[in-house]
């Protein structure tokens, strides 16, 4: 993040910290694992610049008990099991090995959803010497049937490990496509000719980055997201909007990989 004011990014995530260990999407609200899962995301970004503080938040025993046995995660959809996951790698746990079996078995079955089996795949990635081989087979034999826009590209991707041909397509062409997706404000949009939102910019710039390359105005793609950094330290989806943590983590995260593009 460069110079960027990490104490005023640290500032608006805890203030949406609870007594439970848990994050809320805001002050007011109760916490749930997504908006604990988008905090963390933030905090170990910020971690080299605020050790101190950050490892305190990591590290509390609070954390420890709002993550274990939540109460309706069997209700849970794919991407809820992934961000509990990371959320619990965070704080130094491990999930019970038979509910996460349990969890992916039941979220698949015969689901040809893209973002079960993204999501499904990710969870199990976070589990230390996890060995889950019957899913491991049938992730290897699902192969995406298409996708329409950059989040089904890069879900997509990220399940064939990077390799273009995979999805019937080259690196050159996916690179036009994605890059078409640049907006002159400097963001990006879900498709060609759409509006720049933060969370596009994100997923715009991890696929670059997945493909090793780079937008074609990284300059641009930094004034875009500065622009929609409220007072607050957080960040809006663009220019004008309230300021959230899920906002807040894509820019973050998008100032990160635009610091490996040369400006």
């Amino acid at each position: 993040m460069g110079n960027m004011f990490p104490k005023k990014i640290l500032d608006f995530v805890l203030a949406r910290r609870h007594e439970t260990g848990g994050f809320g999407a805001a002050p007011t609200l109760p916490p749930s694992v997504e908006d604990t899962y988008l905090a963390l995301r933030i905090l170990e970004r910020l971690l080299p610049r605020a050790k101190e503080e950050v490892s305190a938040v990591i590290h509390a025993p609070s954390l420890v008990q709002f993550l274990q046995d939540p109460e309706d995660r069997e209700e849970w959809h794919a991407k809820t099991g992934f961000h509990y996951v990371y959320c619990c790698r965070v704080a130094g746990m491990v999930p019970e090995r038979e509910w996460v079996r349990q969890f992916v078995s039941d979220r698949l079955g015969d689901s040809t959803a893209l973002a079960d089996h993204f999501y499904c795949v990710r969870m199990i990635k976070e589990i230390p010497n996890f060995s889950f081989e019957d899913a491991l087979t049938f992730f290897k034999t699902y192969s995406p049937t298409g996708w329409r826009s950059v989040k089904e590209l890069w879900m997509s991707l990220v399940l064939v490990d990077g390799h273009p041909e995979k999805l019937g397509t080259d690196r050159d062409n996916l690179l036009v496509w994605i890059r078409s997706c640049q907006n002159p404000d400097g963001g990006f949009g879900f498709l060609p000719r759409t509006t720049s939102y933060m969370e596009t910019m994100h997923t715009c710039l991890r696929t670059l980055a997945l493909l090793k390359a780079a937008p074609l105005d990284p300059a641009g793609a930094e004034r875009f997201i500065l622009s929609a950094w409220t007072t607050s330290g957080g960040c809006a989806r663009k220019n004008g909007g309230a300021p959230f943590l899920d906002a807040t983590w894509h820019a973050v995260a998008s100032l990160s990989l635009l610091n490996r593009f040369p400006q």
